[in-house]
């Protein structure tokens, strides 16, 4: 057999990745304001794209909360009533079309001032407390490293080394960091920020300095006999100094006011009429672009060579972007709409009737691939009868039924909360009892499965339940 190079023609298929495809592909994924952001960008940097029917009293969006969003999506999942110790803390670590109430929200948060940061708040504070010129610049050092939750993970020996400062010194600033409002702010983790509220909220309580030092987490898996062995006082005496500290803040950072809040829009709203669904994609309020005219009429001129081009790559955007705009439009009109056929038990009688769905499903019935209905429902919200939910919120697993179906992971999370909402506190159900249950209302499901959700939910067992209910009683 001859080995040797040679040239040869074949002919092939394939996608090629222009700009252009790259570019449509990122539009899909882009929430309704990140769309906002990048239409104004383009705006700014191709001159031959015009903002038509601009009116200053244009209809803003509802405007909602990241917190808000968490909170309306968990209306149907509330905690139950139990509330323990891992709930708290863990070592581990509609379409509103009322143009004049949207002004004025939109007014109120454009008007206001911007907060002070928790650096320039910690940093005024600082300035006020007598200290060296070294002291001071040890402390600015100090802030600038604390992280979102309020915490200085970094090694202090290798802090004060690349400072070139005594570790002592070090050690003596951030000392009076930490008593800063907020109390606790530094420290190296969860459990020696609470100890430093412990010991300045109750100075006095040795026991729950000692509780929160040694047996932290002890606590957090509701050890209370070996706590009480060590600290030789009652279970009743445990659980009144565990109350204490869920009074504390575990991540100091977040209870400071002056940081930002972050808002999202609900980029599409649907509303119930009769027995029909009105689906509204709740962008009006974006700016309409168009081509300017005179410099469209540019291109039928002579220019030279580089103004020419220039102009067309210019022409091709503005003509692409207007393009995509509009297809990104329809692509999330139609995955709505197969969302709600899929999901219309949902959309009519809410959380209880939620379906398992895939990106799969839908990819098929819209002839459409995996991906763009992954892109197109990342980042978005949909306002509904029953609250806002982001859209991948329903695209969940299922578990098999007695009648051959399948039923969501989502529904089996709210049957399984709601049965140990509504248990008896003094023999609570255990996880074998829940399947029992489950079973009766034709849905079968594995022990461990229900340990499993039960983890998800932070649920405790039946026997830490059952032995944090004859505490209270």
């Amino acid at each position: 057999m001859k080995l040797g190079a040679s040239l040869s023609q074949r002919q092939t298929q394939k996608l090629v990745m222009t700009q252009d495809l790259r570019q449509s592909i990122e539009l899909l994924s882009l929430s309704t304001l990140e769309l906002s952001d990048k239409i104004q960008n383009e705006l700014l940097e191709n001159p031959l794209l015009d903002e038509v029917g601009v009116d200053e009293k244009t209809k803003m969006p509802e405007l909602f909360s990241i917190d808000e969003v968490k909170r309306l999506e968990k209306l149907n999942h509330e905690k139950s009533t139990d509330v323990n110790w891992q709930d708290s803390y863990s070592l581990e670590g509609p379409r509103s079309y009322d143009t004049e109430a949207s002004d004025r929200n939109q007014k109120y948060i454009e008007s206001s001032t911007r907060g002070e940061t928790l650096e320039e708040h910690l940093l005024n504070q600082l300035r006020l407390i007598k200290l060296t010129k070294l002291e001071f610049e040890i402390g600015e050092v100090l802030i600038s490293m604390i992280d979102d939750k309020g915490f200085i993970t970094d090694d202090l020996a290798v802090v004060s080394k690349e400072m070139g400062y005594p570790e002592t010194k070090v050690r003596r600033v951030l000392q009076v960091v930490n008593e800063l409002d907020p109390i606790g702010i530094g420290a190296k983790d969860m459990q020696e920020t609470l100890l430093i509220q412990g010991k300045i909220l109750f100075p006095d309580n040795h026991l729950l300095h000692q509780l929160i030092g040694e047996f932290l987490s002890d606590l957090e898996k509701v050890d209370y006999k070996k706590i009480a062995k060590n600290l030789k006082i009652t279970e009743e005496e445990i659980l009144s100094l565990a109350r204490l500290i869920k009074k504390l803040e575990p991540y100091p950072a977040t209870t400071y006011q002056g940081r930002k809040i972050d808002y999202v829009v609900a980029d599409v709203v649907v509303k119930t009429v009769g027995n029909e669904f009105n689906i509204f994609i709740n962008d009006e309020w974006l700016p309409k672009l168009s081509i300017q005219e005179e410099y469209r009429e540019l291109l039928n001129q002579k220019l030279p060579p580089k103004e020419k081009e220039y102009f067309q790559t210019k022409f091709s955007s503005a003509q692409w972007l207007i393009r995509s705009i509009q297809q990104r439009r329809q692509t999330l009109q139609r995955v709505v709409s197969c969302i709600i056929d899929f999901q219309v038990d949902f959309f009519r009688g809410g959380i209880g009737f939620i379906k398992p769905l895939t990106l799969k499903e839908v990819a098929e019935k819209l002839n459409l691939h995996e991906s763009t209905i992954s892109r197109i429902t990342t980042n978005k919200y949909v306002q509904t009868t029953w609250g806002i939910f982001e859209l991948k919120w329903f695209f969940s697993s299922g578990v098999k039924s007695t009648e051959g179906g399948k039923e969501s992971s989502k529904k089996i999370h709210e049957i399984i909360r709601n049965l140990v909402k509504d248990e008896d506190e003094n023999n609570p159900l255990s996880d074998q009892d829940i399947v029992e249950l489950m079973e009766k209302k034709g849905i079968e499901i594995a022990r461990r499965t229900v340990a499993k959700y039960r983890k998800v939910l932070r649920i405790l067992p039946s026997n830490e339940r059952k032995r944090i209910s004859s505490l209270k009683g």
